[in-house]
């Protein structure tokens, strides 16, 4: 099967691309060691930093952030948002859990392209959606962070695209773009809110330095296309949905597609690095995200930091294990959004960040 180009259209380069994202959590019960999906509002006026504190039908709690220019802004506002959870009715009694999956729903992180001051024209996102095509395997690998469902650990890195992904992230081939709200990439038209975006709607839910990683890849993704540069990674529709399938049942570890030649996630970032070196280096990387590229490097993302620790603590727990990894993940949850690094996160959760 040939591989088809991208469609493209001219953009005013001057034009500032921003990136916003809503965030599907679960909720921690601190204080029974429970992992549920009762809904939490901060008790905050969110008026001045345009975020939203909404109530997804699915699973509960949602937040909503403004649209960003700056991966480092975005980085701190997210986590300073997501920390004002603990200012609800019920205060230190409950936390948000952004993890894509662990009774029976799923929870995402969806991501709004566009331009700040117009949007994006639906041929523009067509066309945008279009250049990023063929990397969404490889962003599905970075984000993955559902290895428990139906509250059993299993092997897979994200059980909610494997179990859920035919339902509510709809594979599309390059170029089928639509307004279907369940399709993975999507034009999403202006509401009040917001002016129009592209929608991504692949990466599970996660906490804030793999979010601004796939931001990150995203804004690279972006500024190359307004750029005008050849798409880097050509994939056929077949090697396409293999690879897609391939990093939600394997997360970091997948085997992904470059020009036809298999690759790990740690050499498919180095490439795409390398070939968007221009794009790259236009932007502030917090030392967060370059953490987590240096562990993908290592076959690790954040699926595989909660599988770990929820083995380790049911070898030594049993049945009981849930619960103390509620009270584990309350620990490191409240570490990385106060500003704690990766391995400090991991600390918490009882394991060892890998070795670079």
């Amino acid at each position: 099967m040939k591989t088809r180009s991208a469609h493209y259209v001219l953009v005013a380069e001057e034009e500032p691309l921003t990136i916003g994202v809503e965030i599907e959590c679960y909720t921690i019960l601190i204080r029974e060691g429970k992992i549920s999906r009762r809904v939490i509002i901060p008790d905050v006026n969110s008026s001045k930093t345009e975020e939203r504190f909404t109530v997804d039908k699915s699973i509960g709690t949602e937040y909503v952030s403004r649209p960003f220019r700056s991966v480092r802004e975005a980085l701190q506002a997210i986590s300073s948002g997501l920390v004002k959870y603990g200012d609800s009715s019920i205060g230190d009694k409950a936390l948000p859990l952004p993890v894509g999956g662990w009774n029976d729903r799923f929870a995402g992180t969806h991501f709004h392209l566009g331009f700040k001051d117009k949007g994006l024209s639906r041929e523009e996102a067509g066309s945008l959606a279009s250049y990023i095509h063929d990397h969404i395997p490889f962003i599905i690998a970075v984000s993955a962070n559902s290895p428990v469902w139906r509250r059993r650990i299993t092997p897979y890195s994200s059980n909610r695209l494997l179990r859920g992904g035919g339902k509510y992230c709809i594979p599309v081939t390059r170029g089928g773009l639509n307004q279907n709200h369940y399709r993975e990439l999507n034009f999403n038209p202006a509401n009040k809110h917001k002016h129009s975006t592209l929608e991504i709607r692949v990466c599970d839910s996660n906490i804030p330095p793999y979010v601004c990683t796939v931001m990150t890849i995203l804004r690279i993704l972006a500024l190359a296309w307004r750029n005008g540069k050849e798409p880097c990674n050509n994939l056929t529709h077949e090697a396409y949905l293999e690879t897609r399938t391939e990093a939600a049942r394997r997360g970091a570890a997948a085997k992904l597609y470059w020009k036809g030649n298999h690759v790990s996630v740690g050499e498919y970032l180095t490439l795409l690095l390398d070939n968007y070196s221009e794009e790259a280096g236009m932007l502030d990387i917090p030392k967060d995200v370059v953490e987590v590229f240096n562990l993908l490097e290592k076959n690790w993302n954040n699926a595989e930091a909660l599988r770990s620790a929820a083995i380790k603590l049911r070898g030594k727990y049993g049945n009981d294990w849930e619960r103390n990894m509620a009270f584990k993940l309350a620990s490191a949850l409240k570490t990385i959004l106060n500003g704690g690094s990766l391995s400090e996160y991991h600390e918490a959760l009882g394991l060892r960040t890998p070795h670079f």
